[in-house]
């Protein structure tokens, strides 16, 4: 292709040069997924070239940023296109930040200061509540009806602790810890799990007053359990020591 008369002449006007394409190597494309990238790239405006020792799948990407920038947000839901696109953002990333992004420094975002608490009253305590969703299977041994064959059901867990307010932090008790525990302890023991290994006559009932003695630790105030959208059970059993 035959450069036009200003192309790379720092002498020209500058509203008429153009930045030199970025060039993108890209590996391991799936056969299956070639006509694809080629309808991306093409809407993208990107053209793409074999690579120069011709392995299978490896190609050479050439655009502008912006362009590739398109093409990689067209790849996004194309997983087996996923080497692709972190290529183009890496390389685009290059020229975007070529001495890498900026570290901010830790006092430039953690601050220990505010400009006003909220009042509140001394002793303040609040509920703190988490939802849980996990899918199982299991029957009633001890109930005529339906429920004695087996089952499934997408259980909900929700579990209710109650906490001193920390006026500093504005914090009662932290939601990432709530989640660390319950999942630990409850979750990954019940989900995809036949239940009545666990519990042996599982009705929510059960279950709710099971999950409350694995939790027993806690501050908790409340543990519920839905069997479907429209039934649940709530149990309040006794109050931990700790």
């Amino acid at each position: 292709m035959l450069n036009g008369p200003n192309d790379g002449d720092s002498n020209g006007d500058p509203a008429c040069q153009l930045p030199p394409p970025l060039l993108v190597a890209v590996e391991l494309v799936p056969e299956a997924e070639r006509p694809t990238l080629l309808r991306c790239a093409e809407r993208a405006l990107v053209r793409i070239y074999g690579s120069l020792d011709g392995r299978p799948g490896t190609y050479v990407l050439s655009g502008r940023a912006e362009d590739l920038s398109l093409l990689r947000n067209l790849l996004v839901p194309i997983r087996a296109l996923t080497s692709v696109r972190e290529a183009i953002e890496a390389r685009v990333g290059e020229v975007a930040a070529p001495q890498g992004l900026p570290k901010l420094r830790e006092e430039l975002y953690k601050h220990t200061e505010v400009a006003a608490d909220v009042p509140v009253p001394k002793g303040t305590t609040l509920l703190v509540t988490r939802d849980f969703l996990f899918d199982a299977a299991h029957n009633l041994p001890r109930y005529h009806g339906k429920c004695e064959r087996l089952h499934g059901h997408t259980f909900r867990l929700q579990v209710t602790v109650k906490a001193p307010l920390d006026t500093y932090s504005g914090m009662a008790f932290d939601f990432h810890d709530l989640k660390k525990v319950v999942e630990t302890r409850v979750i990954r023991i019940l989900d995809h799990a036949y239940v009545n290994e666990v519990v042996p006559n599982p009705s929510a009932e059960y279950i709710a007053i099971w999950a409350w003695n694995e939790l027993g630790d806690l501050p908790l105030d409340e543990v519920k359990v839905w069997e479907t959208p429209t039934c649940h059970v709530t149990y309040r059993g006794p109050q931990s020591s700790s």
